[in-house]
């Protein structure tokens, strides 16, 4: 699917249109029922939420984030076919 927003009455697409799509090509638009929220207001509501938490549960959480970039690393030296 591809998305796009409406400026000044023209549906303007924000990111590339499939190559396979042909000029006069039909298409049907539906709006969305609720547009998604930028990184500002994400990054807001995040730092509300996280605002109460307990320093064992964020050492926890930064413990699991470490492991897994451990892993995506390994994988990706697997697929590349490095060493680990």
């Amino acid at each position: 699917m591809l998305k796009a927003v409406l400026k000044k009455g023209a549906i303007v697409p924000i990111e590339p249109v499939p190559s396979d799509w042909e000029e006069g090509a039909r298409l049907e638009i539906a709006k969305l029922e609720q547009a998604p929220l930028d990184v500002d207001t994400w990054a807001s509501m995040m730092k509300q939420l996280c605002a109460d938490s307990l320093p064992e549960d964020e050492a926890i959480m930064r413990r699991a984030i470490d492991e897994h970039r451990r892993e995506a690393k390994a994988q990706v030296r697997r697929d590349m076919g490095l060493p680990e």
